[in-house]
């Protein structure tokens, strides 16, 4: 292995999406918590695990299939992740390091899953919930379906970490789903969405150039520019709105001290649409920071009422 083999690796892992991950999960098992069942802590760390292997192992499917293209592209950011922008020459990864690194991160979850059945504390439904993540990240680069160039791929990736994430963290404690899962995820959804969205803009010119069709690539960067600003004030919408369906007030609240963000994060979008130079790098953590926050606010909560 080459001396920068393993720098490029920790950052093709992108570590902030990884925690990302870790809050999702334990957004499901507080919700868990605040409905009264004991936490089996075992469980939760297996899960977690599991999680953070396995969208190592789409991190580095994806690098393997569009390493050519990715290294092309120097806007990539933190979240992109690809050898492209954080390694050039003889510093960039390979298809093979990037394939055995998928290799390595898919045995591993493999062997957690073995744990977990062989320890009981696998459900049917929590089995479930992780063949449909663990095939969603993966078809996510996998030709044919390759969800990443069909256009829907941040779609499925904002119903993937929204959706089912949270709902495994949730199951994985009581087998089963409850509507202040549904409830919690609908906003996060929504706000993965933006930030898939948003992490999309900087890879745009190389997308086009090179034939990635991504969203932003088929929708066009002027309707994408409109659904993107959508999104964040329907996510807001839909934050308030879930007063009115029993979700609970103390935790609600909180979540709404996010709107300055989305606020800041209108503001930029305005300002690249009117031909300001774009800074990616404030412009893609703060979209991470918007739903970043809410999902730990809504975990945090979740844990200490």
């Amino acid at each position: 292995m080459k001396k920068n083999t393993l720098p490029l690796l920790i950052k093709l892992s992108r570590p902030l999406l990884l925690l990302g991950g870790v809050g999702l999960v334990f957004l499901g098992a507080g919700i868990a918590r605040y409905l009264g069942n004991t936490i089996n802590w075992e469980v939760l760390w297996l899960g977690v695990l599991w999680i953070v292997l396995v969208q190592l192992s789409a991190h580095y499917l994806n690098e393997y299939f569009d390493i050519d293209v990715d290294s092309l592209n120097e806007n990539r950011t933190v979240f992109s992740g690809g050898s492209g922008a954080v390694g050039t020459g003889e510093d960039k990864l390979t298809r093979k390091t990037a394939l055995s690194a998928f290799v390595v991160a898919t045995t591993l979850s493999a062997a957690v899953v073995l744990v977990m059945i062989w320890s009981g504390e696998m459900n049917s439904f929590s089995g479930g919930l992780m063949i449909a993540i663990y095939l969603g990240g993966v078809f996510y680069s996998l030709p044919p379906v390759h969800l990443g160039r069909s256009g829907y791929g941040e779609i499925s990736v904002a119903i993937l970490g929204g959706y089912l994430v949270p709902m495994l963290g949730f199951a994985l404690q009581t087998g089963d789903t409850h509507r202040l899962v549904s409830m919690s995820s609908l906003p996060i959804a929504l706000l993965m969405l933006v930030f898939m969205l948003a992490v999309s803009f900087p890879d745009y010119m190389t997308d086009l150039k090179y034939g990635k069709r991504t969203f932003l690539v088929r929708a066009g960067w002027e309707n994408v520019l409109t659904i993107h600003n959508t999104l964040i004030l329907l996510s807001f919408v839909v934050l308030s709105s879930l007063w009115f369906f029993g979700f609970p007030q103390a935790i609600l609240l909180p979540t709404m001290l996010t709107f300055p963000l989305g606020l800041l994060q209108l503001w930029q979008m305005r300002q690249l649409a009117a031909g300001a130079k774009p800074n990616w790098k404030i412009f893609t953590l703060n979209a991470a920071a918007l739903v970043g926050l809410v999902v730990y606010l809504l975990s945090y909560f979740f844990w200490t009422r």
